[in-house]
């Protein structure tokens, strides 16, 4: 699981940088008139790092109740 949360991160983070330099128009109706969406990209790191977050509990160590 801590992969996948990794791996989430990187991507939400690579969609982030597209969204902010206008590349990539997904989900907007607005098309190339309005190309830079700053609150695409501020979700998208934020969702980033919600998985680091989520990655860093996956690798947490286990304690045995003795």
């Amino acid at each position: 699981m801590r992969a996948i949360a990794v791996l989430l991160a990187i991507v939400f983070f690579v969609l982030g940088i597209l969204y902010g330099l206008g590349k990539i128009n997904l989900f907007t109706e607005s098309g190339a008139l309005h190309a830079h969406h700053i609150t695409h990209l501020v979700v998208c790191w934020v969702l980033a790092l919600l998985c680091l977050i989520w990655a860093r509990f996956q690798g947490s160590p286990v304690r045995s109740s003795r």
